[in-house]
């Protein structure tokens, strides 16, 4: 459904530009060397500069005694129960900042730290993409690139710098592939959002081993080496793909040719080992796509539907189709539960949620289609904790944004803002957007630099790359697509501290 969002938003607004932008590293240049650290987001005089430790840094309670050493400004703080601390001061990021740490009237820690920037963990352009990027995913050190309209899925190389392109997966013609998901080593599932098919392909060899459609929907084949031939109705805008339990269970929009809700969605069960049609589940609401499997639950969320007025060109949430999170046991593929996610006429654009990311004790974030916010449902207690009457508000309810796609690790939320070209991190454990040291959104894009700026890029979906930077591998652990300039960045989350 991103892939379908984006045309269908952009087809409005006629708002599709391609933004050239170099990013780069441009001013700064300190690298630090531990937890305490001077953060700004871009180079330059005046600039908001929060100089801190992270978790742990250092005593609870302790006294903190920060210096501009160019300035002689001074402030004083305390260390919080978590040991951590962050001051704010206004200054140039060529300053250098003196750290004095006691505790109980003993010095313990006394450096002095420059100002890193958030700008400097950005590398954008690194690679091409095909055109109308859908999806990026990332296994072991190789990352896929799923191109709709080029009908293909790019193989990237991480361990290389900038990443090499190592192989083109090709689907048939027409298919407008939008998502994944990796079956062992050596295959993966694809969702053909167009074609209402799915392809199994070879992620070794490259090769599309076999494409599973009905008869009806048949068309152009090549390259893929087998077919397997379904009932017909068996995929409707396949949009999301899971395997889980020695099966493959696939998303279905069931959109109609306006993109509008025909009925709810559902899913549709395959055998991983025949790939043949096993069941196919009703969903509980409309627009079913992104799924997360914990233990033996696998969490389906219904999308929803918008509106557009082509008299006012506003976007407005579909009361008629709210949404909804299945919960299906994947022993019996039965739905047990569903989670309703009920919406606010006072936020008549936090709607259309999108990507379900789910932390290890069950808290569940989406993104939202039209505006710079998330909502957070407890998973196993069933019950909506941030709703559209309350969303965590990443930049504002009043204009248009796209959380378009979030990613967890390790206690922290990143979430692309595809219209203001920025990745911003939220603390799961707090729930507090910007936590320190990531005060403020990574600029991943042109308005990302320029927020008043016509053109973008559209920050859109991101990955992890698996393991511990710094001992698994150098370099950035996050990467992103973007859906406008179709171009492949990344983000070192860890502000090259490892």
């Amino acid at each position: 459904m991103r892939l379908l969002l984006t045309i269908f938003v952009f087809s409005f607004f006629g708002a599709v530009f391609v933004g050239c932008d170099s990013g780069g590293n441009s001013g700064g240049g300190f690298v630090p060397t531990g937890d305490i650290l001077a953060v700004a987001e871009r180079a330059g005089n005046n600039q908001l500069i929060k100089v801190g430790g992270t978790q742990g840094s250092v005593p609870r309670g302790s006294t903190v005694e920060v210096t501009n050493l160019d300035t002689g400004e001074t402030k004083t703080t305390v260390g919080l129960p978590d040991g951590s601390f962050d001051p704010t001061f206004m200054g140039s990021t060529d300053d250098t900042f003196n750290v004095l740490v006691t505790n109980n009237g003993n010095i313990v820690l006394d450096t002095i730290v420059g100002v890193t920037l958030l700008r400097n963990a950005v590398e954008r352009n690194l690679a091409t993409l095909g055109s109308v990027p859908a999806d990026i995913k990332i296994r072991g050190s190789r990352a896929y690139v799923i191109n709709g309209f080029s009908n293909n899925i790019q193989v990237f190389d991480l361990n290389q710098n900038p990443p090499q392109l190592l192989d083109v997966i090709v689907v048939p013609p027409g298919s407008n592939p939008i998502s994944m998901d990796f079956l062992g080593d050596n295959q993966a599932y694809v969702a053909n959002n167009s074609s209402q098919s799915v392809a199994v392909v070879n992620i070794q060899t490259g090769a599309c081993e076999t494409l599973i459609v009905s008869a009806e929907d048949q068309g152009t084949t090549i390259p893929c080496e087998n077919v397997i031939n379904v009932p017909s109705n068996t995929f409707e805008e396949p949009s999301g793909v899971k395997a889980a339990n020695g099966k493959v269970y696939i998303s279905n929009n069931n959109l109609d040719e306006n993109f509008s809700p025909n009925g709810n969605g559902f899913l549709t069960v395959l055998s991983s080992g025949t790939n043949q049609v096993l069941d196919i589940i009703d969903a509980s609401g409309a627009n079913t796509s992104s799924m997360t499997t914990i233990d033996d639950t696998l969490y389906v969320l219904n999308n929803g539907n918008i509106l557009f007025d082509f008299e006012t060109f506003e976007f407005s949430c579909d009361f008629d189709f709210p949404p909804s999170i299945d919960l299906i046991d994947i022993g019996t593929d039965t739905v047990f539960d569903s989670i309703d996610i009920p919406l606010n006429e006072q936020n008549s654009n936090v709607c259309l949620p999108n990507n379900l990311t789910a932390t290890s004790d069950g808290f569940g974030y989406t993104g939202l289609g039209l505006v710079g916010a998330l909502l957070k449902v407890d998973l196993f207690e069933g019950t909506v904790i941030n709703g559209p009457d309350n969303p965590i508000i990443i930049t504002d309810l009043t204009g248009l944004n796209n959380t378009a796609d979030i990613a967890i690790k390790d206690g922290l939320l990143f979430t692309t803002l595809f219209n203001s070209d920025q990745v911003a991190v939220l603390d799961t454990s707090t729930d507090q957007v910007d936590p320190f040291p990531y005060i403020t959104p990574f600029p991943a894009g042109i308005r990302g630099d320029d927020p008043n700026s016509q053109l973008f890029d559209g920050v859109q979906s991101l990955a992890i790359r698996p393991g511990e930077p710094g001992v698994d591998f150098t370099g950035a652990d996050i990467y992103f697509i973007t859906g406008i300039s179709e171009q492949l960045g990344s983000v070192d989350s860890t502000l090259q501290t490892q």
